[in-house]
This record gives C-alpha cells, sequence and structure tokens, in this order.
C-alpha cells in the first residue's frame, strides 16, 4: 500500500463565543485538515489547529510545509509503516510539528482501517472505555465564570478548568466564586499560560485559593524559567502541571531533571503526532508524573486522535482537556463529536471512526485546497 495524494484544506470554524485566556481572546479558530489517498482506495484524514504564539508555525505555514514539503515527501510511502513516515518527514523539513502531526493522524487512519481495528489498539489498546473531558472556563468576571461552571456541572461534567490572567486578586475571586458555585460537584484545575512573570505573585496567588482544593496549577510562569517553575512547585501545596515548556522529548527530560513539574501536559499536535506523543507519555510515567492531554481548541479529527492516545494509559488524569468540539459552532466530518455530556465511550469502530463531510468542507474552507 502506498500514499497517492495528499489533499490540504484550510478551514476556519465559527466559535459559539469569545474565548479569552491570558494570550487569546477569538471567536474564529482557523485549522488545517488533510486527506490521504492510497493506490488501494483507503483514506485517512487529520487535523490540527495551530495557534500563534504557543504553535511552531500559524496555519497557513503549516498548511504550506504540507502541500510543497511534507506532502510530497510522504507520496510513495506505506502509511502503515509510521516510523518511516516520520522519517521521511523530518528529512524533508526538520520542526513543522503541527504539519507532520495532521499527516501522522491521516496515516495512522489509514492504517487502523486497513487492520480493522480502532486506532487505540495501534497504541496498545485501551485500558480505560469511558473518556471524561474537562470543561474550560475563560478568564472572565467572578459571576460569569461561576455561572458557566455552574452549567458544565449541571450537564454531568465532573472538571474544569479556569483561567489566570496573572492578576492575583482578579484570578483568586474567579477561583473561589467557581468553587462556591459548583461545590464539591466538580475538580478545579487552574491555567495560568505563563502570566506570573514573579514566581512570588504566583505563590501568592496559590495560596490565596488552596481553600478551593484545586487539583493543579498549570504554567503558572514563563516557559524558559524552568527554576521558577520548580520553585513554584516546592512553595505550594497542590500540584504544578508544565505546559508551555513541553515540546519534544528532550523538553521533557529537562523538567524531569529540574523536578519542575508534578504533572506534564501533552498535545498530539503540539508533539507531532500519536507515536512521540505516546513515548513521551511512557517517560513521563516512568519518572513518576501524571499527565493530561488535550489541546482545547481542535476539531472533531484532532480530538478523536487525543482520545485513543489518552485511554492508553491510567497516568492520564481522567478528564481530558480536547474540548474543541464543545466550542465550535460545528465540524468539518460525520459524525460530529458531542461531548456535551461530559464523557463519551471510547470508539471502538475502525479508525478515527469518522468521515469528511464535503458540504460543510465546502462551506468552512478559508483558501483552495490544495493537492499534490
Amino acid at each position: 500500500m502506498k500514499v497517492s495524494a495528499v489533499e490540504v484544506y484550510r478551514v476556519d470554524m465559527p466559535m459559539k463565543g469569545f474565548f479569552k485566556n491570558a494570550n487569546h481572546n477569538h471567536d474564529l479558530q482557523p485549522g488545517v485538515l488533510v486527506r490521504l489517498h492510497t493506490d488501494e482506495g483507503l483514506e485517512g484524514i487529520g487535523d490540527v489547529e495551530p495557534m500563534s504564539g504557543y504553535s511552531s508555525a500559524g496555519r497557513d505555514e503549516t498548511a504550506d510545509a504540507i502541500e510543497h514539503v511534507l506532502g510530497p515527501a510522504l507520496l510513495g510511502a506505506d502509511p502503515r509503516r509510521a516510523r518511516r513516515a516520520a522519517l521521511l518527514m523530518e528529512e524533508a523539513a526538520p520542526g513543522f510539528y503541527e504539519a507532520k502531526s495532521a499527516l501522522d493522524t491521516a496515516l495512522a487512519d489509514i492504517h487502523a482501517k486497513s487492520v480493522g481495528a480502532p486506532l487505540h489498539e495501534l497504541l496498545g489498546g485501551a485500558v480505560r472505555e469511558e473518556i471524561f473531558f474537562n470543561a474550560w472556563i475563560g478568564a472572565n468576571a467572578p459571576e460569569v465564570a461561576a455561572a458557566e461552571a455552574l452549567g458544565f456541572s449541571e450537564r454531568g461534567w465532573t472538571s474544569c478548568k479556569v483561567k489566570a490572567v496573572g492578576e492575583v486578586e482578579a484570578d483568586a475571586a474567579r477561583v473561589l466564586a467557581v468553587r462556591e458555585a459548583v461545590g464539591g460537584a466538580m475538580q478545579i484545575r487552574i491555567d495560568a499560560n505563563e502570566a506570573y512573570g514573579r514566581v512570588e505573585d504566583a505563590v501568592a496567588f496559590a495560596r490565596e485559593v488552596e481553600g478551593a482544593d484545586p487539583v493543579l496549577f498549570e504554567q503558572p510562569v514563563p516557559r524558559e524559567n524552568l527554576e521558577g517553575l520548580a520553585l513554584v512547585r516546592r512553595s505550594i501545596g497542590f500540584p504544578v502541571m508544565a505546559d508551555e515548556c513541553v515540546y519534544g522529548h528532550d523538553s521533557l527530560l529537562k523538567i524531569i531533571r529540574a523536578e519542575a513539574a508534578d504533572i506534564v501536559k501533552l498535545k498530539v499536535m503540539k508533539q507531532g503526532g500519536l507515536i512521540p506523543t505516546r513515548e513521551m507519555a511512557s517517560t513521563a510515567e516512568a519518572a513518576g508524573l501524571r499527565l493530561v492531554i488535550g489541546h482545547g481548541f481542535g476539531l472533531t479529527v484532532s480530538t478523536l486522535a487525543e482520545v485513543h492516545v489518552a485511554a492508553t494509559s491510567t497516568a492520564f488524569l481522567p478528564a481530558i482537556e480536547s474540548v474543541g468540539p464543545e466550542k465550535m459552532k460545528d465540524d468539518v466530518v460525520a459524525p460530529a463529536l458531542d461531548i456535551g455530556g461530559g464523557r463519551i465511550r471510547l470508539p471502538q469502530v475502525p479508525g478515527l471512526g469518522v468521515s469528511l463531510d464535503e458540504e460543510k468542507l465546502e462551506r468552512y474552507r478559508a483558501v483552495g485546497a490544495a493537492k499534490v
């Protein structure tokens, strides 16, 4: 079996509202979707939603890399040989992790379909049959954040993430309002997106909210300050999670050596594909770290990729953060993923289990499709 053609689509997906954190405030999510064809008639799809300031490349750079370099490098490759495909892409263009992730997911979709198995079986098989999701509470006024969290709780969600923006009193008021609104019905995670430039302020904030019993404090200080991250970890009474400072496998080893985190956040998009994500998870697990997975602004395809990875290890906290389908007004696949109740059964159909909806793909396409 060989890859015979690669299609690349730029997508702009409207969102249900404005989503605000320390770095972004947007209501339209740009993405890149790929469809691979084989000489035996099988197709596979993958997508990524790069974000400026966070991803290694933007949406258009990602799409261009697939169209002009990485896609051509895969023509004639066997989609069942993921490591060989990864080498071909790395030789063609180092970096471009998001672009490689979209292609890697599409290759895996084909491979799993070719053997009639769900994608998680290619990763060693599932240890969980039900996947929970972590609600996303933006950097809004305390009463707004509290109402949002209560709404999720009433629909059955059991965990939420509350955004912080580096303002001690305002951030603390938001977290405490959420706890008061949901009582003990939800776990609370806190995500600062590097917003606390001073370790002292991050520690002061953490001490203000300890009574809310947070599960974790995500990336309180800038990504380059591993020493500061470790200091926050030693100074507060609940776990610290690394996110923006996690890139490739080497960055994970630096975090482990620095004892900078209790938990590590992984994303299939950011880590460059399914296999590197799963390998980094194994390293973290061996080092005694817990894990969270999820890019919070993905469409159904990238969300399903992370669902399949999350099912393969009990080191992942039960509620994953791949909640893009909850934020989007629509999707470009059928069936679209419904996570409105905060949990799903692990898919058991071959591959990812979805196919492109041609009409919706045309509706949300930002720029003409490219085929190589």
